[in-house]
């Protein structure tokens, strides 16, 4: 099972980095340049050929679709290519020095995966276990829906693609390219969707933030390969969404953002044919970032003015208060574009919806400040010291000052997001759906080069701190001694496995607290048990497609996400499919009075119900149930039916796990 994992680890990879790839060549872009932002391109154009097929009928593999993203990637570098020799251009953009970035680039990966084995992959145990959460029953779904449909437009997106329902607008890039990746591994979905995980957070986060520091830290090595230990350092992001949720729409759009802003950062600070590729580079990555969840391209917004801002304020070229007025005008313009969205009928939806406040203002700054973020439990203390020395350095360089102001805007964001109910709530946070994970995640995010910049001051102040001290010699011998100190200080900081109470909060080093986290939502223990999986693939070879009525909070709502079977109910919730509201009712409330009953015999026929399948029989006392939305009572026309159950003939029967046939 692990080799095929690597295998479907190496065909994320593709998918993601070839065809972007030849995009951003096109665009006459480095490299090193094409690689960090490929992802970005590959998602834009995988998205988009799915909305087009879609609209104009075309159903298909989902291989097919790679293939169409390939060709028209090939047919964009071609075009940018013809145009630039007839233009008698350059072909790319100043190349970077190769051997420095291969470093780097090798550096940053190879940190990246050590955290994520130490972190996921050894938590996770079985690759193709899935986390039991509620948003991952819908994850899964539509990944299925994608394949059993070979439709892949993100605008018609639903749980039942495969019975035809007709679907809405759903921020589904990140479902896009997995069901490509799952369409090459046996459409093993559940397995598919954790080797996305892993490549998203060892290769396009980690990748796309080298291309960013390269560009805010020139002239600091120190800085530029510190930044490596962060990539994937902090819980609140990109963790946080792994065990949160699982919000992975969310975990790809905001690791499109660091690649993405170097890109607006290269376009400001080119010069010649160069800078209108990178700017339309720059608007292709936005879009992308958008494509795979909303709140990203506000989060890229935010980080993208302050950096403006920053730029033009200082800029002279143009007379020295013809810069500062521009900044000005730019503030404003965001700051009107900012509301002009928020009472926009389209966003109405996601900006009134609200979370309750659930800490204090106090304990907010301090959850905060630990990187903890609400009731995490895992604190982050030596990454705290770090990111205020980050702040502090940036106060003695105008130039990266905007990097302090995203952070602690970021910040406020957060605190007033837990803290507070009310217009003002709304407004900030709103685009985010007052989600304070989503908050603390862009905090997180925009900690990161912070964190890099205090490390390499701090090894900076150690070592002069030890050539006062006459220990060694002065120069890159200390620097080097003070660097293996911090790394092995942070790695215990990281994951020391201590716990202490603090209050009533049982606390212990962050990434161990998501280390644990990971094993407790991926057991096989727990929800959709791997006995109750193994009885599902036999009824799936009773019943092929037939439809099964099932109780969702016993585990089979991940039934068919993960093994394809086509179960009337795919969410702990009553909902079944569109137009069936009524007769669902019916089948969960009165099923076991088929025999007598002419309206639950129509219900039947309307559904297309042919089996029942209980994964957890209700006398039994070892039930691995989810109780998220369960109310018995909503299900005792399923709950109720036994072998004796007029109607109903018992087809297979495994501990407290059965299949009925009805009629």
């Amino acid at each position: 099972m692990w080799l095929t994992f690597g295998f479907a680890v190496l065909v994320a990879v593709l998918v993601l980095y070839v065809p972007g790839y030849l995009v951003g060549r096109g665009l006459r872009l480095d490299r090193f340049v094409s690689v960090a932002v490929a992802p970005a391109f590959s998602v834009f154009a995988l998205v988009a050929l799915g909305v087009v097929f879609f609209a104009v009928g075309i159903t298909c593999s989902a291989w097919v679709l790679l293939l169409a993203c390939v060709v028209l990637c090939l047919l964009v570098f071609a075009v940018c290519g013809g145009v630039r020799r007839a233009k008698g251009g350059t072909s790319c953009s100043s190349p970077s020095a190769l051997g420095d970035v291969r470093l780097q680039v090798g550096l940053y990966v190879g940190v990246a995966v050590f955290v994520a084995a130490l972190v996921f992959l050894h938590a996770m145990g079985d690759p193709a276990s899935f986390s039991r959460n509620d948003d991952t029953t819908v994850h899964l779904s539509v990944v299925r829906g994608f394949l059993d449909s070979g439709t892949y437009s993100t605008l018609n997106v639903t749980k039942y693609l495969d019975l035809g329902e007709a679907g809405w607008y759903y921020p589904a890039a990140w479902h896009v390219v997995t069901v490509v990746v799952a369409s090459l591994v046996g459409n093993q979905v559940a397995l598919a969707t954790n080797a996305m995980i892993l490549v998203v957070c060892v290769f396009v986060l980690p990748v796309g933030l080298l291309f960013l520091l390269r560009q805010l830290f020139p002239d600091s090595k120190l800085a530029l390969y510190a930044g490596s230990l962060f990539s994937v350092a902090f819980c609140g992001y990109p963790w946080g969404f792994v065990v949160f949720g699982q919000l992975l729409s969310n975990l790809l759009s905001f690791a499109l953002i660091p690649g993405a802003l170097g890109l607006l950062i290269s376009s400001l600070n080119a010069s010649g044919p160069s800078k209108s590729g990178f700017a339309v580079a720059y608007a292709c990555s936005m879009i992308s970032v958008a494509l795979a969840q909303p709140n990203g391209a506000f989060t890229l917004g935010i980080w993208s003015v302050a950096f403006a801002v920053s730029h033009l304020w200082s800029k002279r070229s143009d007379g020295y208060w013809s810069g500062k007025r521009t900044a000005i005008i730019l503030c404003f313009i965001a700051c009107a574009a900012w509301v002009l969205l928020f009472v926009a009928p389209p966003l109405q939806g996601v900006v009134t919806y609200s979370w309750k406040s659930t800490l204090s203002i106090p304990k907010a700054i301090v959850a905060g400040l630990l990187f903890m973020f609400t009731n995490r439990e895992g604190v982050q203390p030596f990454l705290t010291v770090l990111v205020l020395l980050g702040i502090a350095k940036t106060l003695k360089d105008r130039r990266l000052r905007w990097l302090s102001v995203s952070y602690i805007a970021a910040f406020s964001f957060y605190v007033i997001d837990v803290t507070t109910d009310g217009f003002v709530k709304q407004l900030l946070t709103g685009f985010w759906y007052t989600d304070y994970y989503r908050t603390g995640a862009m905090t997180a995010l925009f900690a990161i080069p912070l964190a890099a910049l205090g490390f390499a001051w701090f090894v900076k102040l150690g070592t002069g701190l030890l050539g006062k001290m006459r220990f060694g010699r002065q120069g890159s011998n200390n620097s080097c001694v003070v660097a293996m100190v911090l790394v092995v200080l942070l790695a215990v900081c990281q994951f020391a496995p201590v716990r202490f109470a603090f209050g009533e909060t049982d606390v212990r080093p962050g990434l161990m607290k998501i280390h644990a986290e990971v094993g407790s939502r991926y057991s096989w223990e727990k929800g959709l048990t791997s006995e109750e999986d193994e009885f599902v693939k036999r009824v799936m070879s009773i019943a092929g497609g037939d439809c099964v009525v099932n109780v969702p909070s016993d585990g089979s709502c991940w039934s068919y996400g993960v093994e394809g079977l086509n179960t009337l109910f795919r969410r702990s919730a009553t909902a079944g499919p569109s137009g069936s509201e009524p007769y669902a009712t019916v089948l969960r409330t009165k099923l076991c009075d088929c025999a007598a009953s002419d309206e639950v015999r129509e219900a039947v026929e309307k559904t297309g119900a042919r089996y029942v399948m209980l994964l957890d029989e209700k006398s039994y006392d070892d039930r691995t149930v989810v109780k998220f939305r369960y109310k018995e009572e909503d299900w005792v026309g399923i709950e109720s039916i036994t072998q004796d159950t007029p109607g109903f003939t018992l087809v297979l029967s495994e501990g407290d796990m059965r299949l009925y046939r009805i009629g």
